[in-house]
């Protein structure tokens, strides 16, 4: 996770410049992040079903290794068809990587009877990720100097070196290897369509990745455009991700003296509140406070949807379940994105944050009902429970 995510991060410092840089309008960047989405939908219920049946660590490392080649690529090129190639490339890794990780960890937990230290050890691990992400802003502002598309080629070289860690410190595991494609794929709907608790905490998540991912896109270019220098943006990113860091440091301690979807309502709101605030924030200072109020927000809610979520499916089909979740998810972000660039080229980022700020809203009651069915019908799996 760290050497995958320090590759990431380093990739992801100048992202959004370099594509405006490229050429590129908010509507292109919005096509290409579409297609990304719409392939990761596609593409995550066949991934899901080969980690289970064939082995996490090998989807691990071949998601590694086509995302760390489609970075370099990615860096190398300024044509439109070119990105969004690539962009359907790191789906493709992005699908064997995101359920694959997070199953092979929750069962390599429960397979140590440790059950009881997932949500910690999730949450420590997300916050190491995320301080790497302040070194990564460094180098990126340092390779950004010399040219815009080296923080790409360096991030995909970085991301490499991490299929040596898994080949060599991964213990492979499976979920159910008996059945086929299609039996995991129609267990794993059934089990979702089963879970009201499920669908509802779903259904919030996809409104809250959404609104999400507008400041992941407006971020870079809003903050040019009201006077921050580009070099400075590698150095932005890394109080992004310290704020993220501590945000999921501190996230299993703010759950355990409250409830997870209160956490996560009030997650919500603080990303409402942010885009809110925005439009009226016409100091560089301020702002780079508000989106950095985001990052926060986004680094306390994902270790406490990974272990709720996580507590509702049952292990021999978790990857591929966490690929029906993933499915959603992306098909919500991908109708985000071809909506969010038409709306700031055709009006304004401004515009664009309060799009935001309506999703946030609309997420923070789904919270709440996921909480009331999951206390109406208790799961019957867990991560000490599941079989």
């Amino acid at each position: 996770m760290v050497l995958t995510n320090l590759g990431f991060f380093v990739f992801q410092s100048y992202y959004i410049i370099f594509l405006k840089k490229s050429g590129l309008t908010y509507t292109d960047i919005s096509v290409i992040f579409f297609a990304n989405f719409i392939a990761l939908a596609l593409l995550n219920f066949p991934s899901g079903n080969f980690a289970d049946k064939y082995g996490r660590k090998r989807a691990v490392i071949l998601g590694t290794l086509i995302s760390g080649l489609g970075m370099i690529v990615y860096g190398l090129t300024s044509l439109f068809l070119v990105f969004l190639a690539m962009e359907v490339v790191l789906a493709l890794a992005s699908s064997l990587l995101s359920g694959s990780v997070e199953a092979w960890f929750v069962d390599s937990i429960r397979a140590e009877k440790c059950e009881s230290e997932a949500e910690r050890t999730f949450s420590l691990t997300q916050g190491v990720s995320y301080f790497l992400g302040l070194l990564a802003g460094i180098v990126g502002s340092i390779f950004a100097v010399f040219i815009l598309s080296l923080p790409m080629v360096v991030g995909g070289i970085i991301v490499l070196f991490a299929i040596g860690v898994v080949a060599i410190g991964f213990r492979e595991n499976y979920g159910d290897v008996g059945s086929g494609f299609r039996a995991h794929v129609g267990e794993s709907l059934r089990h979702f369509r089963d879970s009201p608790a499920l669908e509802r905490l779903t259904a919030g998540e996809m409104l809250r990745t959404a609104a999400s991912l507008v400041y992941f896109i407006v971020y870079q270019p809003y903050l040019v455009a009201i006077g921050l220098g580009e070099q400075y943006l590698g150095l932005f990113f890394s109080c992004l991700m310290v704020a993220s860091a501590v945000g999921s440091l501190i996230s299993v301690r703010l759950v355990r003296f409250s409830r997870r979807y209160l956490v996560l309502m009030v997650m919500s709101g603080l990303l409402l509140t942010a885009y809110v605030l925005q439009p009226f924030a016409h100091d560089v200072v301020l702002s780079a406070f508000l989106f950095t109020v985001c990052g926060f927000a986004n680094g306390v809610a994902i270790p406490a949807i990974m272990v709720w979520r996580n507590n509702l499916i049952p292990s021999r089909i978790r990857a591929s379940s966490l690929a029906v979740l993933s499915t959603l998810l992306n098909t919500g972000n991908a109708l985000m994105t071809i909506v969010l660039g038409p709306v700031a080229d055709g009006t304004s980022l401004q515009v664009a944050l309060l799009l935001g700020a309506l999703l946030a809203a609309l997420a923070m009651p789904f919270y709440y009902l996921a909480h009331l069915k999951e206390q109406a019908a208790p799961a019957t799996t867990s991560f000490a429970q599941a079989k």
